[in-house]
């Protein structure tokens, strides 16, 4: 029976940033593809992405199958399950692990999600677009292109209820799906910032509907750290310890990487800091025995 690791969420799952030193020079020191295609870019994102990282380097009896989609919040993120094509779910056995997007994402399908160029994903039959995901932020009068969204979303529909019972029903659908094919769940968080941190977040804004996902999944139970990138500011020390939420206005000012963490817009785990995030989800999976 194959075995597969499967990795969910955003830019920080597909791999964005991980890019070689001549990926970097190539660039001018600023890696960040917007408004044009990435593709040239994804094969070598998904190479050293953390879902990658985990097959190679620590369980490379299972073959990573990286569903991460850029800019995407949580629910779009599990429901990429559906598009993929890859892996017979119920002939195989395998760890999905989602790296939790950004909670006040949310997502719904673009316009005309169902492609006929036939681009290869490395995950399905290629009859969805990769990018198949609108994604809003709660920002109203936001100036482009996704301006009406964005402008209702964030005077129509949010609040911190609203973003909370999404989450929920985010890791709910992930439990279900995993139970019902006999795979194991890791859960992790990459940058989401909550002081009195993820679950009590949850728990204030949906009751005990936290209480039906099984938080033993959960990584940062287990590590002294709340996020991945708090993790990765440290190991940079170029912040001080105490600082960390304040990442992405420090490194966005750099012109070139730092070791662990990238200069572009919203600051994302280098080649180095992937293999980091992969090593301690490792750890979680041999704590937990899963393997």
């Amino acid at each position: 029976m194959k075995k597969y690791i499967v990795g969910l969420g955003c830019s920080w799952t597909q791999g964005e940033g991980g890019y070689p030193e001549q990926v970097w020079k190539d660039h001018g020191g600023r890696v960040q593809v917007r408004g044009k295609s990435d593709y040239y870019l994804r094969k070598i994102e998904h190479e050293n992405s953390w879902v990658n990282v985990l097959a190679r380097d620590h369980f490379p009896e299972y073959e990573s199958v990286n569903l991460g989609v850029r800019g995407v919040g949580n629910q779009a993120a599990v429901q990429q399950l559906h598009f993929c094509d890859k892996v017979d779910w119920n002939n195989s056995t395998g760890i999905i692990v989602l790296m939790l997007s950004g909670f006040e994402r949310f997502d719904v399908f673009q316009q005309h999600p169902y492609s006929t160029d036939h681009t290869d994903d490395m995950y399905s039959k290629n009859e969805y677009r990769h990018y198949k995901w609108r994604t809003a932020w709660p920002i109203p009068g936001h100036n482009v292109g996704d301006a009406a969204f964005w402008d209702v979303y964030g005077r129509e529909l949010w609040s911190e209820q609203f973003v909370a019972s999404h989450q929920m029903m985010a890791l709910l659908n992930l439990q279900a799906f995993a139970k019902a094919h006999g795979y194991k769940v890791v859960v992790a968080n990459g940058f989401n910032q909550r002081h009195e941190g993820i679950k009590q977040y949850l728990r204030d804004n949906t009751g005990s509907l936290v209480d039906k996902f099984d938080w033993g999944t959960y990584i940062h139970d287990s590590t002294p750290y709340s996020a991945f990138v708090q993790k990765l500011v440290e190991l940079d020390g170029l912040l001080p310890a105490n600082e960390w939420q304040s990442f992405h206005q420090f490194y966005h000012k750099r012109d070139w990487p730092a070791k662990y963490l990238t200069n572009c817009e919203g600051a994302h785990p280098t080649l180095e800091g992937y293999k980091v995030i992969g090593k301690e989800i490792a750890d979680f999976i041999k704590l937990r025995g899963y393997v």
